[in-house]
This record gives structure tokens, sequence and C-alpha cells, in this order.
């Protein structure tokens, strides 16, 4: 049997902190290119400065090797092009008295009015400004953004704006994005960065936005689609029309990614073995095939992968309501998703139903319950030992399940259940028979009794015990699986199966 356990926890708190619910927390956007139609008149401001310095810049490489990049960085590689090519250096001083000629020529384009919005973009951060904090992070300079945002009456929703003049590093490096994620928190707006939107126009920008853990949105205004999403988009669109598709485009891409501190469903390629994995940025799984890193798995999407250390892939899956009961920690067996599932089928359980169970043991049956309860549901489960009582509370937590579930202390054979007018009550118990009674006075009329046991003398004891009061439809169900191997030529039944687990009585009550 593989061993797994997770090492390098550097802070405990971060194994029960619970998971960021899964939204649009933060948007950010590039300004040149991707909100603004500026990318042309920086491209003929340049031009007109490496005139003098006799280097010709077409479009194309503008394109292909440039955009993205602040003023100083352009004209820095450009010098270190020179000199690599002509053995000519420009200086220090030389590269910031040309960002200077640059920034006069582009302003002159800005007193004209040349530079517009692209088609869609005013409606757009109206629509997304209302609802969500939104900023620029932008490699232009403030004084070229803000008289365009003014004159098209954005300027309000954003909350601020980093340019150039806010660091040292521009885009694909992460630091133009790391400064926006600090300005936000000092205003008190949270940014997991599997919740914050990146807009982009250039790949460089791209790059930067994903290496910042953000998911991109890329608007393809200069580069093809395929390339885009080679370098990391995570959505690509050819405006900004129609703000409420592309933000359910955005919400639907969030909701299958994994945020820190997500529950995961780890399959290693070719096996039956899973791994449930708690996807900490600072953790990892070992396995005798490698080890995983929490780090590798966050802001990936449920299907894709990840290679351990071993180089084996380890696909990313969504836990559903059968891999979370079967991996839940335990202190005693747990009641199997075969008879859980049989259960709740017959019992009538859905949106809204208030349920009674006791016996609770690890929350197995607990767990899948406020699944199908919820969200205006009630389960209310009696237990009487405290270890019991602890275990099922972190299994809860675990799940996010804890707000539909009431916990009680109390010995049930003596004292009964306090709720009334019930949907359903589950009875897992040694000697069920001993709360026939309190489970009818809860059930509402027509309302379902089930009891699971072990062994054929303790059904017999109960089905006859719930017929004497007020139960009619009495039955007992045995639900046995066996899984079948499908293989072309070689089909058969699996050697093992999971036969008895329990025998499954039911009644409905009627007035006696």
């Amino acid at each position: 049997m593989i061993k797994s356990k997770i090492h390098n926890i550097k802070n405990s708190y971060c194994l029960t902190r619970m998971l960021k619910e899964k939204k649009i927390y933060a948007m950010m956007f590039d300004f040149d290119g991707t909100l603004a139609d500026t990318e042309k008149l920086h491209y003929l401001a340049f031009k007109k400065v490496l005139e003098k310095l006799k280097i010709d810049l077409s479009w194309d490489d503008y394109l292909k090797k440039y955009l993205a990049y602040t003023d100083y960085d352009f004209f820095k590689v450009i010098a270190k092009e020179k000199e690599e090519k002509s053995g000519i250096s420009i200086k220090e001083e030389d590269i910031k008295s040309l960002c200077e000629e640059k920034k006069k020529h582009f302003s002159e384009f800005l007193k004209r009015g040349d530079v517009e919005l692209y088609s869609g973009v005013k409606e757009f951060i109206e629509y997304v400004g209302s609802k969500y904090p939104i900023c620029i992070v932008s490699g232009a300079l403030k004084e070229e953004i803000i008289p365009v945002l003014e004159k098209n009456g954005i300027l309000k929703f954003f909350r601020f704006i980093v340019s150039s003049e806010d660091y040292k590093e521009g885009k694909p490096s992460t630091e133009p994005f790391d400064v926006a994620v600090k300005k936000f928190e000092e205003i008190g707006v949270e940014t997991p960065r599997e919740g914050v939107i990146a807009f982009e126009d250039s790949i460089y920008g791209v790059i930067s936005a994903k290496k910042s853990g953000f998911l991109v949105v890329a608007v393809k205004n200069f580069y093809p689609e395929d390339d885009l999403k080679k370098n990391g988009a995570d959505i690509v669109i050819d405006s900004f029309s129609n703000p409420e598709k592309i933000e359910e485009e955005i919400k639907t891409k969030i909701y299958q990614r994994v945020f820190d501190g997500e529950r995961v469903l780890l399959v290693p390629e070719g096996k039956d073995k899973t791994f449930m994995f708690k996807a900490l940025s600072n953790n990892s799984l070992h396995t005798h095939i490698g080890i995983i890193k929490g780090k590798d798995i966050v802001g990936k999407f449920y299907g894709e992968y990840v290679i351990s250390t071993k180089e084996k892939k380890f696909y990313i899956l969504e836990p559903i309501l059968p891999d979370r009961i079967m991996k839940l920690k335990r202190k005693s067996a747990i009641i199997y998703p075969k008879d859980s599932a049989f259960m709740i089928f017959i019992a009538g359980i859905g949106p809204g139903s208030k349920v009674i169970e006791t016996g609770c043991g690890s929350g197995g049956l607990t767990i899948a319950l406020a699944h199908f309860v919820k969200p205006h549901g009630k389960v209310f489960t009696y237990e009487i030992r405290d270890d019991f009582i602890q275990i099922l509370k972190e299994n809860l937590e675990e799940n996010n399940l804890t707000q539909y579930v009431e916990i009680k202390k109390r010995d049930v054979y003596k004292e009964g259940f306090d709720e009334r007018n019930i949907d359903a009550v589950f009875l897992d118990l040694p000697e069920p028979w001993h709360c026939v009674r309190f489970a009818w006075e809860s059930l509402k009329p027509s309302g379902v009794l089930i009891s699971i046991s072990p062994t054929v003398n303790q059904t017999e004891i109960m089905c006859e015990l719930m017929r004497r009061n007020g139960f009619i439809l009495v039955d007992t169900y045995e639900v046995l699986v066996r899984r079948f191997l499908a293989r072309e030529g070689k089909s058969r039944p699996y050697e093992n199966m999971i036969a008895h687990t329990a025998y499954i009585s039911v009644g409905r009550k009627i007035e006696n």
C-alpha cells in the first residue's frame, strides 16, 4: 500500500484554515492595447526617437519583441542590441533622455486627442467597476493614462493605477502585479490570486499575469488566439462587448480552478489508486512514485495534471461526494456510499429536508445528508461520545458543511429528540428499537424512519417494534455492489466486491 503524508508545513494553521470562497475578488487591467488603442501611437513615438539613432523599427518587430515594455526597458534593450551589433554603447543618462523625448512625442498625440478606448471598453468598465474592485497595471505613465480615462468618464471606477513609475522591472516580471496586490491589501481588498483576473493584450503581459497566479483574460487585438493561449491565457476574447457573457465565462473558469487550501483528488496515470490532498502553497504529498508540491496544484484547473519528482503524471480531479466520504478521517467504521445513497433516495431527502440522525460515528452518513439537504435544510445529529463529536466537527469543516448540521450530545435511548415535524429519522444504533417511539413523535405524518443494523437479529426486533408503534410499509433491504472489469476480449467481474455491510429497514409513520 502506498503511504502518503504531508511534509514541509511552515504554518500549522494553514492546514485548518477555511477555503476561500470561489469568486471574482479583483480585476487588473493593462492599459495600452487592452483598454486604449495606443500601441500604434507608442510605436510611432518610439520610431521618431530611434530615427535619430539611425535605427529602423518595423511594426512587426515592435509587436514581436518590444510590446508591453516600459519606455525605460524598451530603450535599455535597444541600447544593448545596438552595442552588440555595432559596439556603440548608449549611456544611462542618454537612455533617460531618450525616454523624455519619446514621452514628449506621445504627449503631443494625447493633446491632439488621438487616443481612444477600444469598442465596448467603456461599458465593460462601468459594468465590472460597479461590482468588483478594479485597477490599472500598466507600463505606461500615469500622465498618459489618466487623461484618457477622464475623457471617457471611467477614471472613478479604478481604485488606483500602477504605472511604470511604481516599479523597477516591468512585464514579463511579476513586479507590477505584486505592487498592485500590495496596494489592494493596503485598502482592505482581499486578493487570493486564484480569484484575481488580469486583462492583457500582449504576450509579455500574459506571461507576467500567469506567473503571478492570476486568471488571465487576453484580448485579441494584436496576437492570434493560439499564441496567447500557448503563453498562458485562460480565456481569449475578441472585444469587451457583452460584459455579462465575459463575466459568466470568467466565473465558470474560477469554479473549475484549484484554490489555495482546497482538497483535490490526485490520480496517478494508469492507476486505480487515488489520493485526497489539501493543496497548499507550502505543503507536499509524498508517494512511492514521487513527490507532488502543493504550489504546483494551486491555480491549476480540474482535469489537468501535475508531474511528480519521479516524472509521473497525477491528474487533478474535483472530489465528489463518494470521494469525500471514503477519504474521511475515521475513528469508527462509516456507512458506505452504496448504503447512504440508497437510504437518501428511499427517504426522499433533498434540498430543504429536515433530518434527525443518531449514531454519527465519523460522519459518513452525516456528510451525505448535509450535502443533499443544503442550502435550506438541516441535519440534527445526536451523539454521546466526545471523540466522535470532535472528529465529526473536523470532517464537516473540511467539507464546508458545518452550517447545515446541528450536533447535540445526548443519550437518545433515555431522552429522545427535541425536533418535531421532521422529514426522516436515521438510526445507526446497537439497539435502535429503544428509539422507535421517540422517532414517531419527531416525524411528520407519513415521515420516514430508517434503521441500519449489521445483523439479522437486530433487524427482526427493529421491524417488529416499528409495526407495533405506528409505522407501515415496513421493509428491509441489503445493498450489494459488484464491480465489473471491462477490457476488450477479457471482461469479467472483479474478484472482490462490497457485499454485506448492513441491513436497511424502512417504515412510514401513520397516526395510531
